[in-house]
């Protein structure tokens, strides 16, 4: 079970850079387009770079939680 959680964060870690270049190309600019605004700037690498670890982040919490939900379940 180890080895997934592993494998886990091993493809997330691997895949990110990918993730991040498709998100910046304006896949999903709807979101960083709010930060762009607050700053009044026309860049995208950083505030997709935000962005892009947020959801990021929010998918290694929610496999996080998973996983240890899982963890508790067996006796």
């Amino acid at each position: 079970m180890i080895l997934i959680r592993r494998g886990f964060y091993l493809i997330a870690g691997f895949t990110f850079p990918g993730f991040w270049m498709i998100h910046a190309s304006s896949y999903g600019a709807i979101v960083y387009q709010p930060i762009q605004h607050f700053f009044h700037t026309s860049a995208v690498g950083w505030p997709s770079l935000i962005t892009a670890t947020l959801i990021y982040l929010t998918a290694m919490g929610c496999f996080e939680a998973c996983w240890r939900l899982l963890k508790n379940a067996r006796p």
